[in-house]
């Protein structure tokens, strides 16, 4: 009797469950799975339509993985993850990427602040931007500065992809990008759900032949989807600044215009017609961001 009351006062030790979207890193995967099961119960890969052997390492370090017939994009991957989470119902799901960058032996510290109430967890980069290649912290500055607009949400880094939600949160998000914008709109979500979101310093390891993905074109991707759901998510904000930028480039233009007619007596004709496109398109795009944003209010 006394051994089963000491059992039933044992505190429960929180499910976690790790997922690592992945595309042909048969180098990597089995050594981060094989690191990852140490801190966690269960691993599960995300094959997302691969040509080499990712499916067979992974099964073969001990992950379950489920793969995509056809490469899909990242966000797919991870939406996969997120439904195959639900039916788990851990209580912690962890995402790292599986091409070695991260060091699954922080995953307990990643977890921590969810036991104090939080439902999303983002491992930052910030601490190690000197060891981060130039290039890749001006675009993740762009990525970031960008995210805040859309998500209002002051973070240091909003693309990294070691992070954990919570129960709460794995069955509250609901994610659509298949891109690489996944990670802008899971942040975007998390605050129009109302979920909890920190963040806490990480290590990162960037390999040569690491990312199967051009930095450029990953990051301008990025960023034109970010944009995309900007104006979609905050019309008034995204056409009303853009509209006044416009306008004021015609105000500016219609003085010059006044200016050279009083100095001269001549009409500049070019630069009045620019001046009247700009004072259009700048004051449409104004009333655009007003219409969208009071349609988006009454939808919600």
């Amino acid at each position: 009797m006394a051994s089963k009351e000491v059992e039933m006062s044992k505190p429960s030790h929180p499910r976690v469950i790790a997922a690592m979207p992945a595309y042909n890193e048969e180098s990597y995967i089995g050594t981060m799975v094989l690191k990852t099961k140490q801190y966690v119960d269960e691993v599960i890969v995300v094959d997302d339509g691969s040509t080499d052997n990712t499916s067979e390492v992974a099964k073969l370090a001990g992950a379950k993985v489920v793969r995509h017939d056809r490469n899909r994009g990242y966000g797919a991957a991870i939406q996969t993850i997120f439904a195959e989470a639900r039916k788990i119902a851990p209580d912690i799901l962890v995402l790292l990427d599986a091409d070695g960058q991260h060091n699954p032996s922080e995953i307990p510290e990643l977890t921590k602040p969810i036991a104090h109430g939080f439902d999303i967890v983002i491992g930052s980069r910030e601490l190690q931007k000197n060891n981060i290649p130039f290039y890749r912290r001006l675009g993740q500055k762009v990525l970031l500065h960008s995210t805040r607009v859309l998500s209002q949400k002051k973070l240091s880094d909003t693309e990294s992809g070691f992070r954990c939600f919570s129960q709460k949160a794995i069955h509250a998000l609901s994610l659509k990008e298949n891109g690489m914008a996944i990670s802008a709109e899971t942040i975007a979500e998390a605050a129009r759900k109302g979920l909890k979101v920190t963040e806490i310093p990480i290590s990162v390891t960037y390999t040569k032949d690491g990312s199967t993905l051009n930095p450029v074109a990953h990051g301008l991707g990025v960023f034109a989807r970010i944009m995309a759901m900007i104006s979609e998510r905050r019309p008034l904000f995204f056409f009303g600044v853009g509209g006044s930028i416009v306008a004021t480039g015609g105000l500016i233009a219609g003085v010059r215009v006044i200016q050279i007619t009083s100095a001269s007596g001549t009409l500049p004709v070019g630069t009045a017609l620019i001046s009247v496109l700009f004072l259009t398109i700048g004051i449409f795009s104004i009333f655009t961001g007003i219409i969208l944003h009071v349609l988006i209010k009454r939808e919600k």
